[in-house]
């Protein structure tokens, strides 16, 4: 289902039958400086059986690291859970990607880690403090790119 071929420029490029989108495999401090500005990323997550589920979602970029927050039993942090091996790129809200396509591990963040993670996120966006009000049960993936 993967594998490397030769781009144009002989750079190694991922190659995925499924979804027909190929990536270039880019730098780590390039993946950060690529998403940490962007309102929204598409994360990508993997089923068991491999099969791909790309879900837009608010970002919050510190030391290097991705978060994103989600509610405690959403599906994609049961795929995370079972397969730490994320794509992310960034997107509109509605999911359209706009940039380049990043790989990176996801891990899902202990109880003890998460509040940092929702006070730069609730002062990102403001909407998400008044989404805080009706879920309180939220659960936070850090992201790392590939190197």
């Amino acid at each position: 289902m993967y594998g490397y071929l030769p781009a144009a420029s002989h750079s190694p490029t991922l190659r995925c039958s499924t979804a027909r989108r190929s990536f270039t495999h880019i730098s780590h401090p390039a993946a950060i400086a690529a998403v940490r500005d962007e309102k929204c990323i598409s994360l990508t997550t993997f089923k068991r059986d491999g099969s791909r589920v790309a879900t837009p979602i608010w970002l919050n970029v510190t030391n290097d690291r991705i978060y994103v927050t989600t509610e405690s039993t959403s599906w994609k942090l049961k795929r995370v859970t079972n397969n730490p091996r994320v794509e992310f790129a960034a997107c509109t809200q509605r999911g359209k990607v706009t940039g380049p396509v990043f790989t990176g591990t996801a891990r899902v963040l202990s109880k003890s880690e998460i509040d940092p993670v929702l006070a730069a996120k609730k002062r990102r966006y403001f909407l998400f403090r008044i989404i805080q009000l009706f879920r309180s049960d939220q659960a936070a993936v850090e992201i790392t790119p590939d190197r």
